[in-house]
């Protein structure tokens, strides 16, 4: 846990003389050595085994480098056992915490820690029972590392054993517990931080802690309890019959006393049964008369009926009119008597005439009257009630003593004590019952059930009386149960029917009302025509509702009638695996095989079997003559109309179908099919209709959505495409603007062709009209000789003309002849 360190070697309990140097974690890291208060500084100091802090300094020296500081801001606190908080913190070695500690006057002295040797008292040897303030430490959450800081603190170098449960002393079991559930958490920390509890309510002491810390130097191998000395460095347990209670150096162990036992490797020896371990705890004595006790007893428990006497070593008999149970020290006296006691006798004595007291009185002062209409009943034990009520004792300081008190389910009016008592465990009852219902087989005998078949059977003729009879003790006869009352089997009296139910005469059950009438005073009465009832109560059906039967009222499809009480019902929503009755009206449970969904008003069968109305049917079955077997694929079977009738629209159904399935969402039928199919692409589904999908969209049979910009919809509508520009590649544009030019040029010769012939056919029309009238080197203007078989054609060409002369286009020359 920690270490201290001078400056040349190491020592956990270094002499008192000065400063050392704080190691943590294995001796391989230092604390910071400022922040701290005088409380952490204390229980640091103890937690190395000192008394208390004297004080701390900081020093330097090259060979600290090896020893960095890991952690600063620590705080422990705690008036019994540390309880530290820290931070980690990496710095160098300069600022470590040297600490000098007021060294122990004897050790075991920690505060308020010791360990007790076997009388109880503070030890100066290094094993005993852990214990704090005067008391024994709880052991339920001891541990390893618990151990180990105990040791430490009392000033021990270590631990060397530990153990809950010791018996270890006489007195052991007198002392308080002070100390519970002691735990440390120091394994995976580096300062402990502890908890426990000072609350001894879910303790005792056999989670006691004796703990063994320092082992002895004197040379000698000391072998722990329950082992020997076997060799000089060797133990061995204790052999069975022998036991070794404390740390021994000895090569023996010690034999049981006479009447006990051990186990091989035991620490103490256990009385056998029968017997118990004296005071001192060296020898096991034979229980007294009366008494008895397991193995392992340090004392002996009366029998029942009997009680220790105050010497506690004889065990007497219980006086007339009381009881004890097992292990007593005293007699509790019985209702309406209360305890005398004398130096020669102990007595129950019954209250005077008139006067009741309550089980366990114990003076004349117990007695008292009966509350004003009640009367003393069963010799002072209860005051009388009315049938089915039982004498309830109020509890000490209230103003009554006691009230009459209604006997609920499984209890009973007891004819003994005027009490309500339970039932047996194999007995019922009604509430406000005078007796308990036994199981077939058995009677009740008014308090108990008895078994009719046992041949010592003490009933006698019970046992000859079968259910709807009861025996007639005064007659020594079966007689019959009279009207509205029942009885079972070897019954010594018939019950009343509960309420809303009747009887015949000699009948062994009561039976309810017929549903369609009410029930009063043990006579069922038939409802009026616009009632329905239940058995219990006629009711006219809530506004709205008409009666469907009956017993029920109509409800609208997938509700069904349900009583809600006794007196009163509404509609409910059948709920899923239910199916609402077409006959009952009623939500009724589908049979294990089938399955449903809230509000439905049929039942869902499994593969291979088909509903009836009421149950699953296997219509492949040769013998089978239900009607839903008649009925194809796209009908169903009807109920009202006992025939197959077609699937509306938009509904379908497989063969022997006894109801249509509405088609799914996105699916559309004909009426009468036998399946659903989907819209055509191109087109969209909404409430069971297929719409064309408008322009610029397409569809999928259940959605339209429009195309993106740049595409447009297939001829069909079923996708979106790019339009037919956009698809056009550079070469094909390219292509198009050459195709333009070709038909252009083509166009333009074209037309150069038909112009010049229409100048020829211009020139042609003049030559013949002025042909007559020209003569040879006429001049011919505005005419343009045009081809070379023109009669102009030997004209001679004029002279050019002078530079800067233009010529005149139009002027042609023509030679006629």
């Amino acid at each position: 846990m920690f270490q201290l360190m001078d400056t040349s070697a190491y020592g956990r309990f270094a002499p008192d003389t000065g400063y050392y140097l704080l190691l943590v974690d294995g001796g391989t890291s230092t604390v910071y050595y400022s922040g701290m208060s005088t409380e952490t500084l204390n229980w640091i100091c103890r937690m190395l085994g000192y008394q208390s802090y004297n004080s701390l300094t900081t020093n330097s020296y090259s060979w600290m480098q090896s020893f960095p500081i890991r952690y600063r801001y620590v705080e422990c606190s705690g008036s019994v056992v540390p309880q530290c908080k820290y931070r980690e913190y990496t710095y160098s070695y300069r600022n470590s915490m040297w600490i000098y500690c007021h060294a122990r006057s004897r050790k075991g002295d920690a505060s308020n820690f010791y360990l007790a040797d076997r009388n109880g008292e503070h030890t100066q040897q290094a094993y005993g029972l852990l214990m704090y303030n005067g008391g024994t430490v709880s052991g339920k959450k001891f541990d390893d590392e618990t151990a180990e800081l105990m040791c430490y603190i009392m000033g021990y170098k270590g631990v060397m054993s530990w153990e809950v449960g010791r018996k270890y002393f006489a007195d052991q079991e007198s002392l308080r517990i002070t100390i519970t559930d002691l735990n440390c958490l120091s394994k995976d920390r580096t300062f402990p931080l502890c908890t426990y509890g000072t609350v001894a309510a879910n303790s005792t002491h056999d989670e006691d802690v004796w703990l063994w810390c320092d082992q002895p130097w004197d040379g000698n191998l000391v072998c722990p309890p329950g082992q020997k000395r076997y060799t000089s460095n060797k133990c061995s347990e204790c052999t069975a019959n022998t036991y070794s209670p404390d740390p021994s150096t000895s090569s023996s162990c010690s034999p049981c006393p006479t009447h006990s036992t051990s186990l091989a490797g035991s620490t103490f020896c256990s009385c056998k049964e029968g017997t118990y371990m004296n005071f001192a705890g060296n020898r096991c004595l034979t229980c007294p008369a009366n008494s008895t006790s397991v193995s392992g007893s340090t004392s002996c428990s009366c029998n029942e009926n009997t009680y220790m006497n105050s010497n506690g070593d004889e065990c007497l008999g219980c006086p007339e009119k009381s009881d004890s149970e097992k292990g007593s020290t005293f007699c509790t006296c019985m209702a309406g008597t209360y305890l005398y006691t004398s130096e020669e006798e102990i007595s129950c004595v019954q209250c005077p005439g008139g006067k009741i007291s309550k089980e366990g009185s114990t003076a004349p002062a117990d007695c008292v009257d009966c509350p004003f209409g009640t009367a003393p009943l069963n010799d002072g034990q209860a005051c009388s009630c009315d049938q089915g009520y039982g004498w309830e004792w109020n509890n000490e300081g209230e103003e009554e003593i006691g009230y009459c008190k209604p006997c609920l389910a499984n209890f009973y009016k007891s004819k003994t004590n005027g009490t309500c008592a339970a039932c047996p465990k194999v007995a019922t009852s009604l509430p406000l019952s005078e007796e308990c219902q036994c199981p077939s087989g058995m009677s009740w005998d008014g308090n108990n059930c008895m078994d009719c078949k046992i041949t010592n059977n003490t009933l006698g003729g019970v046992c000859d009386c079968l259910a709807g009879t009861f025996w007639n003790e005064e007659m020594k006869v079966c007689n019959n149960c009279p009207k509205n009352h029942f009885s079972g089997n070897f019954s010594t009296k018939c019950s009343k029917c509960p309420l809303n139910t009747f009887s015949v005469a000699q009948s062994a059950e009561c039976s309810s009302c017929p549903q369609g009438s009410s029930w009063q005073n043990y006579t069922c009465m038939e409802c009026e025509e616009e009632e329905v009832g239940n058995g219990v109560v006629c009711i006219v059906c809530p506004e709205g509702l008409t009666p469907l039967n009956d017993h029920t009222c109509s409800c609208k499809n997938g509700y069904g009638w349900e009583w809600t009480s006794d007196k009163d019902g509404s509609c409910k929503a059948c709920p899923a695996n239910f199916y609402k009755d077409k006959d009952l009206g009623t939500c009724v449970q589908c049979p294990h095989e089938a399955t449903s969904l809230p509000l439905s008003q049929d039942c869902q069968c499994p593969s291979g079997l088909s509903w009836d109305g009421s149950s699953c049917v296997d219509c492949a079955s040769p013998n089978n003559t239900a009607g839903v077997c008649e009925c194809l694929p796209g009908t169903f079977w009807s109920e009202e109309s006992g025939q197959c009738e077609p699937c509306p629209q938009n509904h379908f159904s497989e063969k022997f179908s006894s109801f249509c399935k509405m088609c799914p969402v996105f699916t559309i039928s004909e009426s009468q099919s036998a399946e659903c199919t989907s819209c055509p692409k191109g087109f969209s589904w909404e409430s069971y209709t297929c719409t064309e999908c408008p322009d610029n969209h397409v569809g999928n049979g259940a959605t339209c959505s429009v195309c993106p910009e740049g595409t447009s919809p297939s001829k069909d509508k079923t996708i979106c495409q790019k339009s037919a520009v956009d698809s056009l590649s550079v070469v094909s544009v390219v292509f198009c603007i050459l195709i333009i030019i070709v038909v252009v040029g083509i166009i333009y010769v074209t037309w150069r062709e038909r112009r010049a012939r229409k100048v020829l056919e211009d020139i042609q029309l003049t030559y013949q009209a002025e042909s007559s009238t020209m003569t040879s080197g006429t001049k011919v203007k505005g005419r343009r000789c045009m081809c070379p078989s023109c009669p102009c054609s030997e004209v001679p060409k004029p002279a050019l003309p002078e530079r800067g002369k233009a010529i005149q286009q139009d002027d042609v020359y023509a030679n006629f002849s």
